[in-house]
């Protein structure tokens, strides 16, 4: 890949391979298998690997173009304003669980590097739990990640100024951290409030 296009008279001094085999090139230190590519300098009158790296995916007809080209037409900044999705929160003081019999929603925020409320308490078992999560960050490359251990669905990606749903049924009692923070999970017919709070022990 040579940046604009492929040509006999290439924009830029760079080229990047992109190859799929990397027969005992790398470690097999986890289950994803990587690709390789290497960087290489066609400036001259011979070719000079400059850098020769694993990487994923398989990049078939993949193409660059110079940053200059798009740069200020990028978006960099998303305002929380046009967040219309009903169970957004526009702040960490909107954040709040209601139950509604046995189902409960939580009203999340997360921004940088905490989640609001990071503590909640009492779920029982047999509750139905919807996590709404907004980002609050606002800039374009802080997205966050949210994940229950034992959630039968898929954790959910979070892009910056955007709010989106994780549905959970907790199966057994006991104290879940999750995230940063912790879900305390009670038998099915516990009688105990719903408690929930930020950074303070309940």
């Amino acid at each position: 890949m040579i940046p604009s296009r492929d040509s006999r008279k290439p924009w830029g001094k760079y080229l990047l391979a992109m190859n799929k085999i990397t027969k005992d090139r790398y470690l097999p230190v986890g289950p994803e298998l990587h690709q390789s590519a290497q960087l290489i300098d066609i400036s001259g009158e011979k070719i000079r690997i400059l850098l020769d790296f694993p990487t994923l995916g398989e990049p078939h007809y993949a193409n660059g173009i110079h940053a200059d080209v798009i740069k200020e037409k990028t978006l960099k900044y998303y305002d929380l304003r046009e967040n219309e999705h009903p169970y957004a929160v526009k702040s960490e003081a909107e954040t709040r669980v209601e139950r509604k019999g046995n189902v409960v929603h939580v009203y999340m925020s997360a921004i940088r590097t905490h989640f609001t409320p990071d503590n909640i308490e009492v779920i029982r078992v047999g509750d139905t739990l919807y996590f709404h999560v907004t980002n609050l960050d606002q800039e374009y490359d802080i997205p966050q990640g949210f994940a229950i251990f034992g959630a039968e669905n898929a954790n959910i990606l979070i892009m910056p100024g955007e709010t989106r749903t994780l549905k959970w049924v907790p199966k057994a009692p006991g104290v879940h951290q999750e995230m940063q923070g912790y879900v305390r999970v009670s038998p099915a017919n516990a009688n105990v409030p719903l408690k929930w709070g930020t950074g303070k022990q309940l």
